[in-house]
């Protein structure tokens, strides 16, 4: 057996992980569920369809959110 299972912590890190890649998905599916509405507007400096930007700025920001989610819920 993995030394990772006999850590005490897996269950709830397991968890964490598992609400978290649910979070992601909902996000993401949202998201794409209202490209075509968002792409419609369009960002003025950079000339490019809502659509398209949000899920660039979202996704670094989900990432980084995660990151330090992960740190502060592991010590």
């Amino acid at each position: 057996m993995l030394a990772v299972y006999r850590w005490t912590h897996w269950t709830s890190f397991k968890n964490l992980m598992l609400v978290m890649f649910g979070a992601w998905l909902a996000f993401f599916f949202v998201t794409h569920t209202f490209i075509k509405s968002l792409n419609r507007i369009v960002v003025p400096v950079i000339e490019l369809p809502l659509g398209a930007y949000m899920p660039f700025q979202a996704a670094m920001i989900v990432f980084a959110v995660s990151l330090f989610w992960f740190v502060r819920a592991t010590r």
